[in-house]
């Protein structure tokens, strides 16, 4: 406090000379320390683990913008293949039409080019037959001229038969019969070879068709037998998830009732510490010749004790902190119900995985055995539940009060004559230490008055620089007068 009251007293301390323009200063000042140093290994080793943590989340960050990118440029890739996958589907489409018409008209061509090749073979036919025909008559012709040369000239000319105009008349009707006669031959001569093309098809069809029988038959007995396997690991399945159930069950209460034990000794035990550390606090006062009589030092006396049990107080709740997340660590990392919890999640991903394969058995099974609609299909797997995440983050105490503490009270430190403003990394420590310790004795009262003017003055500018910092003090209490030293 005598440092901050001669900061003010000096005119050049803040300003450039004699001048009133404010000195600009290269180091940024403030009025608590960002981070206080802590001698305890076990924060190094959370200060470590966090700093492991860190490296590794921009590992992650980084690997996780590489993947973003290479994942863009795959989507990309797909939206691509998907449209030309649709102007194929929209050509091959196109072509399928084409084949079927094609496919039609060479069918109908080929009815066309059998029924003319039938038609032409009995024409074929018909005209070798009948050369064989018109040559015997050609012969028979000849004879029977002979024989009408040589009857002519015994007999008289008595004029035109009928018979032979008759026998022309019939003559053409035959050659039309015959012409008639010859396409419908064609025309049942084709059906007939269609006919047994059909025949030759559907006796193939028949054929595969009892194999596919054979094989499916062969199928459901399979799936019978492996349905009663399934049917026997499922019940199985069902007791060890049952047994294990109750064994986590009890683990986990018999886990509470520990934490509830181990909180409430706790309590206790920080009780019995803080009650112990006031006494013996005490005691170094009174044994270092502390005067009851003054009413100002008893005054003191039972401030400094109300503010020992509040720094008690703080020191024991940052040691449950530090303790509860020690534990619920070493819980995510050795934790046996964890791995319980784990086995059974293995165990319930078997047996659904059981139950899929039951379910499509029985399907088949259905399917099998009756031909209308299959069954629904079974619903979707329940996932299994993670255990929550416990978050690495431990809430910071406000710092300022045991500043506060410390400025109220008059602690100094020898070393500090120019940077009072300014709080050195190791003042908290020190100031703790000195107050658990003892090691402080009250001056006597020389000028009261004087004292009273510059606390009351040092303790309005450490308001200022508290409410600047936008910190949330604790309410102070009443001023004290006279200095403590250490």
């Amino acid at each position: 406090m005598s440092t901050i009251t001669a900061n003010k007293l000096t005119p050049n301390s803040k300003t450039n000379g004699f001048s009133n323009i404010p000195k600009r200063y290269v180091i940024r000042q403030n009025s608590t320390p960002s981070k206080i140093p802590v001698n305890n290994p076990e924060a190094h080793k959370w200060k470590n683990r966090y700093e492991d943590c860190e490296i590794k989340r921009k590992n992650i960050l980084s690997e996780k913008e590489k993947i973003l990118r290479s994942y863009n440029d795959i989507n990309k890739k797909y939206t691509d293949l998907q449209v030309k996958h649709e102007c194929l589907e929209t050509e091959l489409f196109e072509k399928n039409e084409e084949h079927t018409k094609l496919t039609i008209a060479s069918k109908n061509l080929y009815k066309e080019y059998e029924t003319l090749k039938n038609l032409y073979e009995t024409e074929t036919g018909a005209m070798a037959r009948a050369l064989k025909v018109s040559s015997q008559w050609y012969k028979e012709n000849k004879e029977l001229k002979r024989r009408t040369i040589i009857l002519d000239e015994d007999t008289v000319d008595e004029g035109v038969d009928s018979g032979e105009a008759a026998s022309d008349s019939d003559i053409e009707n035959l050659n039309r019969t015959i012409k008639q006669l010859s396409s419908e031959v064609a025309e049942l001569q084709t059906e007939v070879d269609s006919l047994k093309e059909s025949e030759f098809q559907t006796i193939e069809q028949n054929s595969k068709l009892s194999e596919d029988l054979e094989c499916e038959r062969q199928k459901y007995r399979k799936l019978n037998q492996d349905f009663e396997e399934l049917k026997k690991e499922y019940d199985q399945i069902l007791r060890v998830s049952e047994m294990v159930k109750k064994e986590l069950q009890e683990m986990k209460q018999n886990e509470e009732d520990q934490r509830n034990n181990v909180v409430s000794l706790k309590r206790e035990a920080d009780n019995y510490k803080k009650e112990r550390n006031v006494l013996a606090h005490q005691s170094t006062l009174i044994l270092q010749g502390l005067n009851e009589g003054t009413n100002n030092e008893m005054v003191l006396l039972q401030e400094i004790e109300d503010l020992k049990r509040s720094l008690e107080d703080e020191r024991n709740k940052h040691e449950e902190e530090l303790n509860s997340l020690q534990e619920k660590l070493e819980e995510k990392d050795h934790s046996q119900v964890e791995i319980l919890e784990e086995r059974l999640n293995i165990v319930e991903s078997e047996l659904e995985e059981a139950v899929k394969r039951a379910e499509k058995a029985e399907e088949t099974i259905m399917i099998l055995k009756t031909p209308p609609a299959p069954p629904p299909p079974p619903p979707p797997p329940a996932l299994p539940s993670q255990p929550p995440v416990v978050p690495l983050r431990v809430k910071r105490r406000s710092r300022v009060n045991v500043l506060d503490i410390a400025e109220t009270i008059g602690v100094q430190d020898q070393n500090n004559d120019t940077k009072k403003t300014q709080a050195a990394p190791g003042v908290n420590d020190d100031i703790i230490n000195a107050i658990k310790e003892g090691k402080f004795t009250l001056k006597k009262a020389k000028s009261e008055g004087k004292k009273e003017k510059e606390s009351t003055k040092a303790v309005s500018e450490l308001l200022n620089i508290l409410g600047s910092l936008r910190r949330a003090p604790k309410k102070r209490q009443s001023q004290f007068i006279g200095d403590v030293q250490l």
